[in-house]
């Protein structure tokens, strides 16, 4: 069963049409420009906190009337009950904060971890090794909470099976996925589109599930081709064939590179602290490089890529995988009899 709402959830139920999908609302953050960021996000703060109080209290009602034993949550802190075997999953256990705030890293971290606390298990979706590892000071910097294990990345592209094949049989030259929120993906969007005519090459923009975004496949030119989503197995061909992928620097998206065996040129969402330490951090590491977005430059990109490619993210050989971690439950539950699938 799936829950959810905004634009991750109409993804999740596009995916798994035959799943049963229940409405749980999530806060929407609202994001100013430059110096307005910290005030409105202040200013927002309040009904952050009401909202983790207010799914705390549905996720009870939606256990209670479906008779639910098992809750994975994603880094959503208040989906968790009593004596139901509930799981967080997160890479962010210490977020990095504007400049002005850091002072504040270690508190927060402390509120966090008490927050993981509430749960049976903490899933971090990377590797121990500190030396071997994408999220960082993210998930490795402070002692991890008591019940938190890594569990390796989690990545759509992971173990497909077999069989199936793309819809679609063009290669494009350079793949552009946009993500994120308004009004940061169509600012990022017109800046790459005006400098495509720059460059000559067969693009494909990915412009993400927007409400009033392109409803359907686009061929703008015969270069230029927009589509609003992707079906996995197209979406898996057109990064792998692709010679550069310019994406955002969220951390699902950079798992989703590493199990391809793909890197890209990173532009991180303005005002989003994470975003911007994951692009610094990879591209120190030489697995991605990077751009802020008022300085991106389409044809420094590509002769970056053509110069200069960076080095392959090796996994560790003993990654722990997170169906492993899936199986114990599997078997723990079969073996109580509380569940059959």
């Amino acid at each position: 069963m799936l829950g959810g709402s905004g634009q991750s959830g109409e993804l999740l139920k596009t995916t798994f049409p035959e799943l049963q999908f229940i409405y749980l609302p999530s806060p929407v953050i609202h994001y100013g420009p430059g110096k307005l960021l910290i005030p409105k996000l202040l200013l927002q703060l309040p009904c952050l906190i009401w909202s983790v109080f207010r799914e705390h209290r549905l996720v009870k009602e939606v256990v209670k009337e479906h008779h639910i034993d098992v809750l994975v949550s994603d880094n959503r802190y208040g989906l968790f009950c009593k004596n139901k075997h509930c799981i967080f999953v997160t890479h962010q256990v210490s977020p990095v904060l504007p400049r002005i705030f850091r002072w504040l890293e270690y508190p927060v971290y402390l509120l966090i971890k008490s927050i993981i606390h509430q749960y049976d298990e903490c899933w971090i979706p990377d590797w121990a090794d500190a030396g071997k590892n994408l999220s960082g000071k993210l998930s490795h910097r402070f002692t991890p909470p008591r019940n938190a294990r890594y569990i390796g990345i989690l990545s759509r592209f992971r173990d497909l099976p077999s069989g199936q094949e793309s819809l679609t049989d063009t290669r494009y030259e350079l793949a552009v996925v946009l993500s994120g929120p308004e009004p940061q993906i169509s600012i990022l969007d017109k800046l790459i589109r005006d400098q495509l005519p720059l460059m000559a090459l067969r693009t494909i923009v990915i412009s993400g599930m927007r409400e009033h975004g392109v409803k359907k496949r686009v061929n703008e030119s015969d270069l230029l081709t927009v589509v609003p989503h992707l079906p996995f197995y197209d979406f898996q061909r057109i990064l792998s064939d692709a010679n550069l992928v310019i994406c955002r620097s969220g951390y699902s998206g950079i798992m989703d590179l590493v199990a391809l065996g793909k890197t890209a040129f990173l532009i991180p969402t303005p005002g989003q602290p994470e975003q911007e330490y994951l692009a610094i951090y990879l591209s120190e590491k030489g697995l991605f490089q990077y751009a802020r977005q008022k300085n991106f430059n389409l044809v420094s990109a590509i002769n970056w890529m053509k110069n200069d490619p960076p080095s392959k993210f090796i996994m560790p050989h003993d990654e722990p995988a997170a169906y492993a971690v899936f199986s114990v439950l599997d078997q723990k539950y079969h073996k109580d009899g509380q569940y059959s699938q």
